[in-house]
């Protein structure tokens, strides 16, 4: 039995006990993608295999059924589902009247927080919230799902892009002008670098790569506002003038601190880590969307050198842990897999998969409850757990037919 197979008939062992699949000393989320039945359904939608469709179909209702998560986003209550729902739907009426109910949910949802927002820049209040503007929990993550049917939420979605491009413009929270994006909130990450004038956020969970990858792949799907152009290559100009360099290139920190971006310098600042969530595989990823939007082929060509030096580093300054999805290895060989998928010449993308797909099989754990090590230990979710390996395990899709799972990852 493969390592993929093992993975998958554990999960499925596990969803069919009645009881939660928490573990670690963790929540489970039923209504989520990133740490619930939604994501685990997704593990289960993309085979032909009878039983396992039957299986997904069950994961999703089970999801569907169960409480309402404490925040809705592209990860987790009516906005997962409305995503997930579309990623298993084999024919235009599968779930549409549970489509029809999330969906109008994500609407609501997007636009209390376009109110909150839009209030504040009419006032001239500058510091965005994180979790206003982010992937993991704000509009660039709901304009993902809204993306998914560009024709039924055309509207809402242009007003999400019309605010993701005001939020470009400067804002002035000390000596001198910064982008508006410059937001108050402690960073997410532990990072060694203080933050206590607040950062700017150059990573794709919480920063502003993500907002780059959504006005990016809008784009590529026929959707711009105005102004839409001038803000993708003004956040992509930003990301490349904010790389640091060491003896083995140029990288992209953690956070870069006010004061450091009043100076327009990233000089001592440390490398961030390895992942999709932060670092060059998730920046590197949104800019070569950016780059194949608009045909702006240096974009890519910087992105994939920096990607490049940032596996070039020992194993032991990556950050690379364990092998989940958000911040491990099968996260950083997937972006691989899509990066090579789309490059201009994705043979000097192939020794770097190679030396990552190496680096994730040291993760097999036969002890462990799935069969892989992630952290917490023994822990199911797509974000953080088995689910995620095994959906990375699968393989990459081929190009842009159907919505893929990883669009909630703004990845595609």
């Amino acid at each position: 039995m493969s390592w993929l197979q093992d993975i998958t008939s554990r999960l499925a062992a596990a969803a069919a006990d009645p009881e939660p699949l928490a573990d670690g000393g963790r929540r489970w989320h039923p209504m989520s993608i990133a740490d619930g039945y939604v994501g685990l359904a997704l593990v289960f939608a993309g085979s032909d295999n009878p039983a396992d469709r039957a299986t997904a179909h069950r994961l999703l209702l089970r999801g569907v059924r169960s409480a309402h998560p404490a925040h809705e986003s592209v990860f987790d209550g009516l906005p997962a589902v409305a995503l997930a729902g579309r990623m298993l739907a084999r024919t235009p009426g599968d779930y549409a009247k549970l489509l029809s109910s999330a969906d109008n949910a994500t609407i609501r949802i997007a636009e209390r927080l376009l109110a909150t927002e839009e209030e504040r820049l009419a006032s001239g209040r500058s510091g965005v919230r994180m979790q206003h503007y982010d992937v993991s929990f704000g509009l660039a993550g709901l304009g993902r799902v809204l993306l998914a049917d560009v024709e039924q939420h055309r509207a809402v979605l242009e007003r999400t892009l019309r605010y993701l491009v005001r939020l470009i413009e400067p804002v002035t929270p000390g000596r001198r002008p910064v982008p508006g994006w410059w937001t108050p909130d402690p960073a997410v990450l532990n990072d060694p670098v203080a933050a206590a004038r607040g950062h700017l956020n150059p990573g794709l969970a919480h920063g502003i790569a993500g907002p780059l990858a959504l006005l990016a792949l809008a784009a590529t799907a026929g959707v711009e506002v105005t102004g839409q152009r001038a803000a993708v290559a003004r956040i992509a100009e930003w990301l490349l003038a904010r790389r640091g360099y060491d003896e083995y290139g140029p990288y992209w920190p953690a956070v870069v601190p006010l004061e450091y971006e009043e100076r327009g310098s990233v000089r001592g600042l440390p490398p961030s880590r390895v992942a999709w969530c932060y670092g060059a595989p998730g920046i590197a990823r949104a800019l070569q969307l950016a780059a194949r939007a608009y045909a702006e082929p240096a974009w890519e060509r910087a992105a994939l050198t920096t990607l490049t030096a940032a596996l070039a580093r020992p194993w032991s300054t990556t950050g690379i842990r364990d092998a989940s999805l958000c911040h491990g290895s099968a996260g950083v060989l997937h972006v691989l897999s899509l990066v090579a998928r789309d490059a201009a010449s994705p043979t000097a993308i192939e020794p770097l998969t190679r030396r990552v797909r190496a680096h994730l099989n040291t993760f097999v754990d036969p002890e462990s409850r799935f069969d892989v090590r992630t952290t917490p230990a023994h822990w199911a979710g797509v974000l953080d757990g088995a689910a995620g390996v095994a959906l990375v395990l699968r393989g990459t899709p081929p190009a842009a037919t159907t919505l893929t799972w990883d669009a909630a990852l703004l990845l595609a």
